[in-house]
């Protein structure tokens, strides 16, 4: 028995994600992935934690220094990462 409506497993998987809610989940994941690459390895060193959820990237530094030099350049940084992601996900920047 022949299918002629047969389709590309990739396009399966990649509606089976739609469908459960983890295709915005793993876009989040390729944007956090960027952090080292957009800032550079001097504030990427001093990154302790970094989370992103429904477009808030929340970031924790050990330096006052560079928390307050990424405080500064946030919205730069907000542009370089959807940049980099290929998409607008990242809608603010919280800094602690």
């Amino acid at each position: 028995m022949e299918r002629k409506d047969a389709e590309p497993l990739s396009s399966v998987i990649q509606q089976y994600l739609h469908a459960i809610g983890a295709d915005t989940r793993i876009r989040e994941i390729r944007a956090m992935q960027k952090w080292d690459e957009v800032v550079g390895r001097v504030i990427s060193r001093d990154t302790i934690d970094i989370e992103l959820r429904q477009g808030v990237l929340t970031v924790k530094f050990k330096s006052p220094l560079i928390r307050n030099e990424i405080f500064a350049r946030r919205s730069d940084i907000i542009r370089k990462m959807n940049e980099a992601a290929g998409e607008n996900i990242i809608k603010t920047i919280n800094i602690r």
